[in-house]
């Protein structure tokens, strides 16, 4: 194959494969492919009207994202999260979306205010009730990008498709948007009054609220995949206990900061 060939057919399969991902990324985090489903390589392949190399390739970044889990002998299928994921999911949110709105509150400038605002939640506003979860990741996704820090926002999109994967089931949609969108205020007004100890407090204090909900004694994490054998329970840690024993939290957490140093610099 000579090298015009090369430079013509690489780019092409980037560009399936990246729109293999974003289909099944969306059907996972909306919950059209369940927890614990079955991904056939030969099925999407057919799908996509393409060989099998485009969809395994998107299936491998998926997996890095946490969205699935591709076992020998067995292939690839949707991640089923259990209660320690989600646990170490909020422990790694509450870190770095605290570090996001402060970040914002730092360089958000009044565009990025504007998007806040605009994504605020109105827990009067009704026109969103086909999915009334969408305008409560909007806002946590106008803080990271009011962040200006690209790895921030790398980092924190496997964890913000986990929280969609989690908030797909069935809960008190009504009662949540009404308690985030008190909070979200009290975020977006940190920000915009350029506070940066009072915009990560109220980030933090926020994913805090988040756990209770889903890992209290009524929480819906208990209810999706018991956590494994002699596990402790996630809801009796506290988030920095939680940011301390998750080996993954720990090193995002260093990643984020060598980004940060480089940045400075």
């Amino acid at each position: 194959m000579s090298e015009s060939e090369l430079s013509f057919d690489v780019p092409a399969l980037v560009s399936l494969s990246r729109q293999i991902e974003q289909h099944l990324e969306r059907l996972i985090v909306q919950g059209t492919l369940k927890s614990g489903q079955k991904l056939s390589e030969p099925d999407i392949a057919k799908r996509f009207r393409t060989s099998r190399s485009p969809v395994r390739e998107a299936l491998r970044r998926l997996e890095q994202l946490g969205l699935v889990v591709i076992e020998p002998r067995r292939g690839a299928s949707v991640k089923a999260p259990n209660e320690r994921d989600i646990a170490d999911m909020l422990a790694i949110r509450e870190a770095l979306e605290g570090m996001a709105a402060r970040l914002a509150a730092e360089r958000a400038d009044d565009e990025d205010i504007t998007r806040l605002r605009a994504c605020a939640v109105d827990p009067g506003n009704e026109d969103d009730e086909d999915d009334p979860d969408l305008a409560l990741v909007d806002f946590h996704e106008a803080v990271i990008l009011a962040a200006r820090n690209p790895a921030l926002q790398a980092m924190l999109r496997g964890s913000l498709n986990l929280f969609r994967m989690v908030r797909s089931i069935p809960a008190d949609h009504h009662a949540r948007k009404a308690l985030a969108a008190g909070e979200h205020m009290a975020i977006l007004e940190a920000i915009a009054a350029r506070d940066p100890d009072a915009a990560e407090a109220a980030a933090r204090k926020h994913i805090r609220t988040m756990r209770d909900q889903l890992l209290g004694a009524d929480g819906i994490a208990l209810a999706i995949t018991p956590p494994p054998a002699g596990a402790r329970p996630a809801a009796a840690m506290e988030g920095e206990e939680l940011l301390r024993r998750s080996p993954t939290a720990r090193r995002v957490l260093q990643q984020i900061s060598a980004a940060e140093i480089g940045r400075d610099d």
